[in-house]
C-alpha cells in the first residue's frame, strides 16, 4: 500500500499536535464552519460580553481536544477548574460547544476574560489559580489554536479531494478558510490577553523595548483610545496623558514616546499591508499597486486615475490645467450626482492638513459640482484631529491612500460590489477599510 504526504498532513506534523487532536479540530471546523463564520461577523459588530462568543468556542474546542482528554494526554488542565461551570459564554451558545467537560469550559471562560482586559489578581482570585498556571493554560491554548490555523490554511490550498483528511467535508472549504485570520488573531490575542481592537497596541516597540505595558493598554481603551489616530491626534494631547496616569512628570515624556513609536509603527504597517495586497493581485496589477504607494503630486493622481479606470469606474473630467481649481478627478460612477475626487500627498511622516482635505470642497463649488460627493484621498495619510472636524459636514468622505487600495483591490477580487465599494466611500466622514463590507460573512450563512 502507497502512503501519500498530504499538505495537511505536513502542517499538522510541524505543528507539534496529536494527530488525534488535529483530526478532532479539523472535523469541529468543517462541521460548524457555516455557523462559526457567521459568528464571527455577529461577534465583530457586538459591543457586550457577547463579542467573545468565537473565542470562547474555539478556546473550548482546544481544551475539549485529545490534547487534554484523548488516550495519551500531553496536556492537563488544574483540578480547580473541575468545579461550579462559571458564569460565562457557554449559555449563549451551547449548540456549538465542542464539549461540556467542566474543566474545558471554566478554562475557556477564564481565557475569554483574559482577552477581554480582566486583570490577572482578579482571574486568579476566581478559582484559587496561580498567575503562572493561568498563563500557561492561555499559551497552550494560542499554541493549539495558532497549529489549527496553520492546518486550515494547508486544506484550503488546491489539492485533490482525496487529499483532504477525512474529518473535512470539501463543500466546507471557503468557509474554513474565512476562519483562518480569526483564529490567527484570536491566539496573538492569548498571548498578550487583550482585546481585539487594542491588541495591536502589544507590537508598538522602540528601542528600549514595548512602550506600553498590558494595564496602560487598557487605560487607552477605557479613555478611548483605540486607533492609531487617536493616539495621534495632536488635539487630544492631555487627554492622552490623563489616560495613561496622574504623574505629568512620567505620563507626558511617556505619551510623547508613545506617539513616536506609533508613527513608526504605522510605517511598517503599511509596508506590511502593501506586501498583503501585493500577494493578492494578480501579476497585470502589480506594478500599478507598488507606483501607487510610492508616488505623489501629480503622479499619484495619474496613478489613482489609471486604477479606478481598470475597476471600471471611468474619469469624465480632471484637472488638466484648462480650468482654475478644478478638482483632480470627477466621475459619475460611484454617484448619479457625480463624485469629485481631490488628491492631496504629502512626504512620508508628515500628515494631510485640515485645509488640505477640504480643498475639495471649493474647487466643486467654483466650478459648478456643488451637488456632487467630494472626496479627499490622502498620501500617506489624513491629520488624525481633522475627521472629528468633519462631523457637520455631510457631503465630503476623506480616505486615507492604503485604505482606498484595500477597498480597490476587494474590489478588482470580487470581494466586494461595486455598489458597496461606492457606499463605502460615499459616507460622510472618514472611510477606514475595518468598515469595508465583510460579504464574506453573508455568504457562508447563507450557504453560498
Amino acid at each position: 500500500m502507497k502512503l501519500t504526504i498530504t499538505t495537511t498532513g505536513k502542517a499538522v506534523a510541524r505543528s507539534g499536535l496529536l494527530p488525534e487532536t488535529a483530526n478532532q479540530l479539523l472535523e469541529y471546523v468543517s462541521k460548524n464552519a457555516v455557523a462559526l463564520v457567521d459568528l464571527v461577523g455577529k461577534c465583530a459588530e457586538a459591543t457586550d460580553d457577547s463579542a467573545e462568543d468565537f473565542s470562547f468556542l474555539m478556546i473550548l474546542a482546544a481544551y475539549g481536544s485529545a490534547d487534554y482528554n484523548g488516550s495519551t494526554p500531553r496536556r492537563f488542565l488544574t483540578y480547580q477548574l473541575a468545579t461550579y461551570i462559571l458564569d460565562g459564554p457557554y449559555s449563549r451558545v451551547s449548540n456549538l460547544a465542542a464539549t461540556t467537560d467542566n474543566s474545558a469550559l471554566n478554562g475557556a471562560t477564564l481565557a475569554a476574560r483574559w482577552i477581554s482586559g480582566n486583570i490577572m489578581r482578579d482571574l486568579e482570585s476566581v478559582l484559587d489559580i496561580r498567575s503562572g498556571v493561568l498563563t500557561g493554560m492561555f499559551a497552550d491554548a494560542a499554541g493549539i489554536l495558532r497549529s489549527l490555523a496553520d492546518a486550515i490554511y494547508a486544506a484550503t490550498t488546491p489539492q485533490p479531494a482525496s487529499n483532504l483528511p477525512t474529518s473535512i467535508v470539501a463543500a466546507t472549504l471557503p468557509q474554513m478558510l474565512q476562519l483562518v485570520g480569526p483564529l490567527r488573531r484570536l491566539a496573538h490575542r492569548l498571548d498578550v490577553g487583550l482585546p481585539e481592537d487594542v491588541a495591536w497596541m502589544s507590537s508598538v516597540k522602540d528601542d528600549d523595548g514595548a512602550v506600553l505595558n498590558r494595564r496602560e493598554m487598557m487605560q487607552l481603551r477605557g479613555a478611548l483610545f483605540v486607533s492609531p489616530d487617536h493616539i495621534l491626534d495632536t488635539g487630544r494631547f492631555n487627554q492622552l496623558r490623563d489616560a495613561l496616569g496622574t504623574k505629568p512628570a512620567f505620563t507626558v515624556p511617556l505619551a510623547q514616546r508613545l506617539q513616536k513609536a506609533v508613527r513608526s509603527w504605522r510605517l511598517s504597517e503599511r509596508e506590511r499591508l502593501l506586501d498583503n495586497q501585493l500577494k493578492r493581485l494578480p501579476a497585470e496589477c502589480k506594478p500599478v499597486l507598488k507606483e501607487y504607494y510610492r508616488t505623489v503630486g501629480t503622479d499619484f493622481e495619474r496613478v489613482l486615475e489609471a486604477a479606478l479606470e481598470c475597476l471600471g469606474i471611468s474619469i469624465i473630467a480632471k484637472d488638466d490645467g484648462t480650468r482654475s481649481s478644478f478638482p483632480d478627478l470627477v466621475t459619475e460612477v460611484l454617484n448619479p450626482n457625480k463624485t469629485a475626487i481631490e488628491c492631496k500627498s504629502k512626504t512620508v511622516g508628515d500628515a494631510v492638513t485640515f485645509n488640505d482635505a477640504t480643498d475639495v470642497l471649493r474647487k466643486a463649488g467654483v466650478n459648478g459640482l456643488g451637488s456632487a460627493f467630494k472626496v479627499t484621498v490622502c498620501q500617506p495619510y489624513i491629520s488624525p484631529d481633522v475627521p472629528r472636524k468633519l462631523d457637520l459636514c455631510t457631503d465630503l468622505c476623506v480616505v486615507n491612500a492604503e485604505d482606498l487600495a484595500e477597498a480597490m483591490v476587494r474590489l478588482k477580487l470580487g470581494k466586494i460590489t461595486m455598489d458597496e465599494f461606492s457606499g463605502w466611500l460615499q459616507r460622510p466622514g472618514q472611510a477606514l477599510r475595518e468598515m469595508l463590507p465583510q460579504q464574506v460573512f453573508q455568504k457562508a450563512a447563507t450557504g453560498a
